[in-house]
């Protein structure tokens, strides 16, 4: 276990147990006394096994919980254990439980950060970036937000992060737009450029050839032109990853950056 994925949580919380699909053991907390009003939040959580094991291959450890409890306002991975505050569950203004992406935003991590883990911080955008990406992709799917619509207001507004915090591969401090947004940008630039079979297959294939390791910006780059067989998307990815600008998207010759 990485250590930056261990937390210690004193608090008066309930468990709650359960099982994905495909048997999984779930164990949950959540506080004392609220166990009616969590417990079906909770239980979404299989679903979102289910959808994220379709696409990456099975979860790479032996237990999944969500654990939820006052106090706290962030949401945050630790390894086999998410953590939430209650202030995340609300529904949104149109009476939807948007709250869903963050959780699998949560969830994405246990195979992105959790199991293939950064060598160091520069390398965060691959933590963050796919989080960020299938997390709008199941609002998206669920009629609850559009990708492209994120997509384009991160483009817009990316030059001027790059300039101010770095790239999405050379970020000048952990935690901000480009590794998060921006991360998932390039990831959005890549599938537009190898469309989506493809795509999927270099992200399976990514957590898959890496489990239970450490990875760089150079080895995804390497891994996408071999699963691809695509040498062309060496410089692609590189001119998103490190350039001080963002190169024109593909499939929307039409956006821009704003000034």
């Amino acid at each position: 276990m990485a250590t930056e994925l261990i937390g210690i949580a004193v608090v008066k919380g309930t468990y709650l147990y359960g099982n994905s699909h495909r048997g999984l053991p779930l164990r949950h907390i959540v506080p004392q006394g609220k166990e009616d009003t969590y417990a079906p939040v909770v239980a979404r959580t299989a679903d979102h096994l289910a959808w994220l094991e379709a696409k990456f291959g099975r979860y790479p450890f032996s237990v999944y919980g969500v654990h939820i409890y006052d106090g706290y306002t962030d949401a945050l991975e630790n390894q086999t254990l998410s953590l939430f505050g209650t202030n995340w569950f609300k529904l949104n203004a149109q009476g939807q439980p948007g709250y869903e992406t963050t959780m699998v935003h949560e969830l994405v991590h246990q195979w992105f950060g959790d199991s293939v883990t950064p060598h160091d911080w520069q390398q965060a955008w691959l933590n963050e970036g796919p989080a960020v990406y299938y997390a709008g992709l199941y609002g998206e799917e669920r009629g609850w937000s559009v990708l492209a619509d994120k997509m384009k207001a991160t483009y817009e507004k990316l030059d001027a992060v790059r300039a101010a915090d770095g790239p999405p591969g050379l970020p000048e401090a952990l935690g901000g737009t480009n590794i998060y947004d921006g991360g998932a940008l390039v990831l959005y630039a890549l599938n537009q450029r190898i469309g989506r079979r493809s795509f999927d297959t270099v992200m399976r294939e990514w957590v898959k050839r890496f489990k239970d390791s450490t990875y760089t910006s150079e080895q995804f780059i390497r891994h996408t032109v071999d699963v691809t067989r695509d040498r062309s998307l060496d410089p692609f990815l590189r001119d998103w990853l490190f350039g001080a600008v963002n190169p024109p998207m593909p499939g929307h010759p039409d956006w821009k950056a704003t000034a």
